[in-house]
């Protein structure tokens, strides 16, 4: 392990992989390289085993505290990869129950006729939710769409005690404000397109853990094509180099837009940001995330308030599914993340067309704020 901070770590990580005297690494366009031997590398990009991808990989494994990162295609491809490796036919998987929906529909409808089963329930029922062929728990950080975080504690002392592989969503976070290898998990992953790249404009994924497991990973990433194109490393790296200052702006943001929509409670009947039950800050789950919890913020309007409206009306708040760029975002769950699920479903995990999940950006907090507000307004039924 280096001993600096992760802060210069991102900044200065991998770079023994470039060729000449550049500040910022050249970006190699060449799919295959003249080698000796496999051994030596790089021999074909599909691999990831360019320059690139090593010190995009080595700046991944730095910020997480992790013996070794893989880069992928996208976070999609990075659970498939996990998955792929790790499980068998026959074999059954615990899930955090309000989980992001691509994950929800990887494991249903994917891996389940492959003869794999999964369980969706809260970490707090784990145990009856427990069989003698589970071999893995999957929970998120941050829950999508919810936006409530989850106690990594319980949940690495639960797959310790059962022998069970950890795997953490820590897409919602970014290693900037949690470190769940540094509490025990076996395995983090993201989706680097969020928070990691932060711009709105990178495909991306990452896993990280401890070189025995990242191991075991390497010959199926090269196998099942989920690697990372070449070019795609570059701005990746660009955009983690300001990882942390744009986490402290996002969080400073987040709170003051949750808070701001808190106080309308004849618009807003639900506000989910970071930890408020615990008003003495004595909430288990805080130790986990010392840096604060991103912009990450869900809001379910009150019943009188068109949702389907309020989101044509906001001018600076745009309507798309994804998240973790510089500008405000907002989706509705039921008919983006969860758009699958049965009406049956939607009501068990209150999904309804009142809730809105919002990725607040750079933006003056103020402006949005208002912006939300107004768009409400016009949007009340009389």
């Amino acid at each position: 392990m280096s001993k600096h901070s992760p802060l210069t770590q991102v900044q200065h990580a991998g770079k023994e992989h470039r060729v000449g005297t550049g500040l910022i690494s050249a970006t190699e366009v060449s799919v295959t390289f003249e080698s000796p031997s496999p051994t030596d590398l790089p021999v074909y990009s599909r691999l990831g085993n360019t320059s690139n991808h090593k010190e995009l990989e080595a700046v991944l494994a730095a910020l997480h505290g992790a013996e070794q990162a893989i880069a992928t295609g996208s976070g999609m491809s990075a659970f498939n990869l996990i998955l792929m490796t790790l499980l068998k036919p026959g074999d059954h998987v615990l899930v955090q129950d309000t989980c992001y929906g691509g994950t929800y529909n990887l494991l249903t409808k994917v891996f389940g006729p492959w003869g794999i089963t999964a369980s969706f329930s809260p970490l707090s029922n784990w145990n009856n939710e427990l069989r003698p062929n589970t071999r893995m728990l999957i929970f998120e950080s941050i829950s999508n769409p919810f936006c409530v975080p989850q106690n990594i504690g319980t949940a690495v002392e639960f797959a310790k005690k059962h022998r069970l592989v950890s795997v953490c969503d820590n897409t919602f976070s970014s290693p900037s404000l949690c470190l769940p290898l540094s509490h025990g998990v076996d395995i983090v992953l993201e989706s680097a397109t969020k928070y990691l790249n932060g711009h709105s404009d990178v495909i991306a994924g990452m896993v990280a853990g401890r070189k025995e497991l990242i191991d075991l990973l390497r010959p199926p990433h090269a196998y099942l094509g989920t690697f990372l194109p070449t070019y795609q490393c570059t701005q990746l790296l660009r955009g983690i180099r300001t990882l942390d200052l744009r986490m402290e702006a996002h969080s400073k943001a987040g709170t003051l837009f949750a808070k701001s929509m808190a106080k309308e409670s004849n618009l807003v009947t639900e506000v989910n940001y970071g930890i408020t039950e615990d008003k003495n800050g004595n909430d288990a789950r805080l130790p986990y995330f010392p840096r604060g919890f991103g912009g990450m913020v869900s809001v379910r309007f009150a019943p009188k308030v068109d949702v389907k409206k309020l989101m044509g009306h906001m001018n600076l708040v745009t309507n798309v599914p994804s998240l973790g760029g510089t500008e405000s975002t907002a989706t509705m769950p039921a008919y983006s993340t969860n758009w699958f699920m049965t009406d049956s479903e939607k009501l068990k995990y209150k999904i309804d067309d009142q809730l809105v999940r919002f990725s607040i950006g750079l933006e003056h907090t103020s402006d949005i704020v208002a912006d939300v507000l107004s768009a409400a307004t016009k949007s009340y039924r009389a």
